[in-house]
């Protein structure tokens, strides 16, 4: 099913649709999925507390990033602190553990050690 849009875009945003048609090579409808797609699919890593940004081919390049208002308010919304409420009898339990954590398992204590090793 097809649905019609209406949007009322300034004139330079109109250029940037028009250019984006024709180095595209297909129509306005195309380039405004392609838009909707991208932005979907940014604002729900930013809900993760992830950034869009562009990465280079080439190596020694620098990363670049990409913000908008509207995703830095998803980032700092993916950033605030929640709380978690336990039971009382869980309460005691997890404050313990978190104070007196158990050692490491055999097997990290392992891979930590080789790890180690293969650093220059």
């Amino acid at each position: 099913m097809s649905h019609r849009l209406q949007p009322t875009v300034s004139d330079p945003v109109m250029e940037q649709v028009q250019r984006l048609r024709r180095e595209l090579g297909g129509d306005i409808s195309e380039v405004i999925t392609e838009a909707i797609s991208l932005l979907d699919k940014v604002v729900l890593e930013a809900r993760r507390g992830a950034r869009l940004t562009f990465v280079p081919l080439q190596p020694g390049q620098p990363v670049r990033e990409y913000s908008s208002p509207a995703l830095t308010r998803l980032e700092w919304k993916a950033l605030e602190e929640q709380s978690i409420v336990l039971p009382a009898k869980d309460f005691d339990r997890v404050a313990a553990a978190v104070e007196a954590p158990p050692k490491p398992a055999r097997a990290l204590r392992e891979l930590s050690r080789r790890r180690r090793r293969e650093r220059p």
